[in-house]
């Protein structure tokens, strides 16, 4: 679940693409040939799912990816993300309403890089990009995210000194 809620738009895909996820794994236990983990393989197909499922739902969209500039006014709500300082003390929920910020293509290329440690050219095989491509959304991303956190932290800032 924890690697599905990182990709999927909402908690009930999360749980669609979990259930999936585990019986493609049951499916295809049989042809598990026991080099690595087992928890690896089947993170492995967890995150392939996630993204065969990103890609199905864009390809569905017939839609071309935009940086779409989002409002942040719906991010208020996110407790004390003020500074670096209280990005330390931030859980979970806090980091997914974060990446749910994201548009689609940076959250999987921050996904893929930063959790699954995925390389660029991984990345870019992966879903169908070029490499100069991923580290593009990969700085994009990091931004976007530095700049809600700073925004969020000035936002809390304010509210707190009155």
């Amino acid at each position: 679940m924890r690697i599905c809620i990182r990709y999927a738009p909402s908690q009930e895909d999360a749980e669609q693409w979990v259930h999936d996820g585990f019986l493609k794994i049951f499916t295809a236990l049989p042809g598990y040939q026991h080099r690595g983990s087992f928890e690896g393989w089947m993170k492995r197909i967890m995150v392939r799912l996630s993204i065969d499922q990103l890609r199905n739902r864009l390809t569905k969209k017939h839609e071309v990816e935009m940086n779409t500039s989002y409002g942040y006014d719906d991010m208020t709500n996110l407790p004390h993300l003020a500074a670096d300082t209280h990005l330390q003390r931030a859980d979970a929920q806090d980091v997914l309403m974060l990446l749910n910020h994201l548009p689609e293509k940076q959250k999987i290329v921050f996904n893929l890089a930063v959790f699954e440690e995925y390389s660029h050219k991984e990345i870019a095989d992966l879903i169908g990009i070029t490499e100069n491509y991923s580290y593009l959304l990969l700085f994009q991303a990091r931004k976007k995210l530095k700049e809600i956190v700073l925004l969020t932290g000035r936002k809390t800032l304010k509210h707190e000194s009155k």
